[in-house]
């Protein structure tokens, strides 16, 4: 007969549900959310636990408090005290008191009772983790081809589409309403925060951490400011993406080239000093590994040049989405989040390069504590 984990031990069930949960979140790479885990943290919205994160979740809980939850106890949760609350009613499937209970002082164990219940449930564990495993990586890849193809598909349409219309703002537009539907068809939720910076200031130097190549289109389909990226000019080169950039009017320079290096810093000044914005990747490249890189000095350069202010743009999900060294998206949740700007002192007094690493570092501080990824 099953018995009931006591209510008396919420407290204990919900410590050790907390830190379950935490370690997921790091594991997932999710460290920006490891600060939001807290009984009333909504799994989806705060914890972004999605429907295969969430079989991952409930396979950790069954083997931790050695019980048989429901799929529908997490499918349908909202929020952490949710699922603490049904195990706290969920029957152990032993029989056996509360895990709480099991370490109170006046617990008794046989000692053979204990050794045999813990390699059971380290042979079970094993083999529930091993199913998980397997059947998130199935999820996965079927997810991944599906979003794959739409993309291809995608992209070859709208590419023949802005091939044929004149360049400029049309073009821009036509180009961030397609990709959002991509993303919609893709099943993957895109989310501005801090929609009152953007624009606030007028000609500015947006500067953005790089996760993935995801990123670039998460950015033209949420930004409605007139901007231009500024991008290596192998991009220019590349099937489509390069079509894309020349009609949308995007910068493109040499970056192994000195010379090259120069003549794009006048280029950025002058398109600032003309009243444009432009849009930087501020690390250059990205990799597979979490982190804010170190970021080269052009765009804050340009800033304290021309007195435009940088506004620090945090990328947060997207590295998931389409990590580098992958071919197949993962079901993510994509957030760009926008801070306030930066200004560049008005004088700098004969100590321009003292202005521009202060505005370097400020920048990546910024980025790195709403991206969730630690510096490097």
């Amino acid at each position: 007969m099953a018995t009931l984990i006591p209510q008396s031990d919420r407290s204990a069930i919900e410590i050790q549900v907390l830190r379950i949960t935490r370690d997921l979140l790091c594991e997932l790479g999710n460290s920006g959310a490891v600060e939001a885990v807290r009984s009333s943290a909504s799994l989806e919205r705060d914890l972004g636990l999605g429907s295969i994160e969430r079989v991952e979740l409930l396979s950790r809980l069954d083997r931790a408090f050695g019980v048989n939850l429901p799929e529908g106890a997490i499918a349908d949760a909202k929020t952490l005290d949710d699922v603490i609350s049904a195990l706290a009613g969920a029957p152990r499937s032993d029989g056996a008191a509360s895990p709480a209970a099991e370490r109170s002082p006046g617990a008794i164990q046989s000692p053979i009772e204990t050794r045999s219940e813990a390699t059971y449930r380290e042979l079970a564990g094993a083999s529930t983790g091993k199913g998980v495993r397997l059947l998130r990586w199935v999820l996965e890849t079927i997810y991944g081809l599906y979003a794959a193809t739409v993309f291809f598909i995608w992209l070859v349409l709208t590419w023949l589409i802005v091939l044929l219309m004149p360049g400029g703002a049309a073009a821009a537009r036509l180009t961030s309403a397609a990709i959002r539907a991509y993303f919609a068809l893709a099943g993957c939720r895109l989310n501005m925060e801090g929609r009152e910076n953007l624009g606030a200031h007028g000609p500015c130097l947006f500067v953005s951490n790089h996760t993935s190549y995801s990123d670039v289109l998460a950015v033209m389909a949420l930004f409605d400011a007139n901007y231009h990226f500024v991008a290596k000019i192998e991009i220019e080169d590349m099937p489509f993406i390069g079509t894309f950039l020349r009609k949308l009017g995007h910068f493109s320079f040499d970056r192994s080239k000195l010379r090259a290096r120069s003549r794009q810093a006048e280029r950025m000044e002058q398109a600032l000093l003309q009243g444009e914005s432009l849009f930087v990747f501020a690390e250059g490249t990205f990799t597979a590994h979490p982190g804010v890189r170190p970021f080269q000095l052009g765009a804050f350069r340009a800033a304290v040049k021309t007195g435009r202010p940088i506004v620090p743009v945090a990328l947060r999900g997207a590295r998931r989405f389409l990590r580098d060294g992958t071919f197949l998206p993962k079901p993510s949740r994509i957030t760009v989040r926008i801070s306030p700007a930066l200004f560049p002192a008005p004088d700098t007094g004969g100590r321009e390069w003292a202005e521009v690493l202060r505005l370097r570092d400020e920048t990546r501080q910024a980025i790195a504590r709403h991206s969730g990824e630690p510096l490097l």
